[in-house]
């Protein structure tokens, strides 16, 4: 099938502004109490809005399975954008002959999501996803099956009483957490938050500070509901974190702060466009920024009484990027069986997700380090994507993390004698749902033969990890 061009369209912006409401709670208007998560009946649906923007064409319905819609030139309101497939994206063993009926959705801080016309399957970091229905191309425009492609875009989809079928961003998660004594809660979303869609409001009896996000649906993997539920542990003036869908098409998430006392927020200006970030301190108090915070060294550097998580990358049945001659998996825990001495040498207790050939799910590891009350989080991992892509790049998420990342980036540059592709944000699950300073580390590229043939030595291997152990001592040294 010829692939036609793939023509993104302008920009949609969503400007619709809910009213502000001021309820103590999270009831607001009664339709919030929807399930998403139930399969909807498709009979219903007459049309798509995707962010708040009405996608003009008819969408098709596909038996009882999905729903089809041209929503490609909405997709910014995602996170995303649609493009021609980059050719080292492709499946592997994928005919020259059928690469033009290929194409990617691209979100960013994560690999893209590749897409075939005409096949039910999803290619993500080389891994398939079955989907309930097939994109098609019809007069020069993608159809995409909505149900099937919104999860992968940690969107929503949810049909009106009307008949709408509403594609909306989502709010994910919540972090409460120290920073330099200073009580910080970050919000992370789906997409990037437009200017002027987070209302802001107090009450005093009892203490709250709500916030709402206008056109985000409910996230927080949730199952699809709805329906109000505790979203993050409480800490010192916090109690807890609750969220709920306050008000529905068009969706307003809130999230409440339910207070031991009354506190006042000071919110952060924050590069990653997806993270909402709020500093607590007593009514009166001038608020530290987030940077002030970060950039304030203390402490001589000592690790005695820290707790670190040491994260070897897959494992089991989940080999990691394969290389000509190795596996990811068998590095990433050599590496980090390396990173553990050095780091109990410094005097740190080191405990490891997994410290033989074990699977370990990604909320598993999470679980881990958050039950066992973690200083540092890091996870070991190897890079793979052309046989031309070289060097070291380090991965952090929240604002608490970014100078970890940078201290061992750094380290590790010098350690492995690697072009250094630098410190970067993204959204990997380890270190996004991590309760304290998370790191993941990509050391070098297996897919590279050059590289590949370094790591399977065991002194490069060696170096690596003495890098990073560095580069953590440094930042405790600088910031703790």
């Amino acid at each position: 099938m010829k692939w036609m061009g793939l023509l993104l369209c302008a920009v949609f912006a969503f400007t619709y502004a809910p009213s502000a409401r001021a309820d103590n709670d999270l009831q607001g208007n009664p339709a919030a109490s929807s399930v998403y998560g139930q399969t909807p009946d498709l009979g219903t649906v007459r049309s798509v809005s995707v962010g708040g923007q009405e996608v003009r064409a008819l969408p098709m319905r596909v038996g009882n399975l999905d729903i089809l819609s041209p929503f490609t030139s909405s997709l910014s309101s995602l996170g995303a954008s649609a493009s021609q497939v980059n050719p080292s994206n492709l499946p592997k063993g994928t005919p020259h002959s059928q690469k033009n009926e290929f194409f990617q959705l691209n979100i960013a801080g994560q690999r893209p999501i590749v897409l075939q016309i005409g096949k039910a399957t999803a290619y993500v970091d080389g891994k398939s996803k079955p989907l309930l229905a097939a994109p098609l191309l019809m007069k020069g425009q993608i159809w995409l099956p909505v149900f099937s492609i919104a999860p992968l875009l940690g969107a929503s989809a949810r049909v009106a009483p009307d008949g709408t079928l509403h594609i909306n961003p989502t709010v994910q998660s919540v972090r409460v957490f120290k920073v330099k004594g200073t009580l910080t809660v970050t919000i992370s979303t789906s997409a990037p938050i437009p200017d002027g869609k987070i209302l802001m409001g107090t009450t005093d009896n009892p203490p709250k500070i709500y916030f709402d996000f206008q056109g985000f649906s409910m996230g927080f993997n949730a199952n699809g509901s709805t329906d109000q539920q505790t979203v993050s542990a409480g800490k010192d003036e916090i109690d807890q974190v609750r969220a709920g869908l306050f008000q529905s098409f068009p969706d307003t998430t809130r999230v409440v702060l339910d207070l031991n006392k009354p506190m006042q927020a000071s919110v952060q200006p924050m590069p990653d466009k997806t993270l909402f970030a709020v500093l607590l301190v007593s009514p009166g108090t001038a608020a530290a920024t987030v940077s002030n915070v970060d950039n304030a060294p203390t402490g001589n550097g000592s690790m005695k009484g820290l707790t670190i998580v040491v994260d070897a990358g897959h494992g089991g049945h989940d080999s990691g990027a394969p290389g000509k001659k190795s596996v990811e998996k068998n590095h990433a825990l050599d590496i980090a069986k390396r990173l553990k001495n050095y780091l109990q040498n410094m005097g740190a207790k080191v405990l490891m997700t997994r410290d033989d050939d074990t699977f370990i799910s990604l909320e598993g590891r999470v679980s881990y380090a958050n039950s066992h009350k973690a200083d540092i989080f890091v996870s070991c991992h190897l890079n793979s994507y052309t046989g031309s892509s070289a060097g070291t790049e380090t991965y952090y998420y929240t604002s608490q993390s970014k100078n970890l990342a940078y201290e061992v980036q750094r380290s590790l540059d010098a350690a492995s004698g690697l072009p250094n592709r630098g410190v970067k944000s993204a959204r990997f699950y380890v270190i996004r749902h991590t309760s304290m300073p998370s790191v993941l580390t990509e050391s070098c590229f297996i897919s590279n033969p050059h590289e590949e043939a370094l790591v399977m030595q065991p002194s490069y291997r060696d170096k690596l990890a003495r890098g990073i152990a560095q580069g953590i001592a440094n930042y405790v040294k600088k910031y703790r």
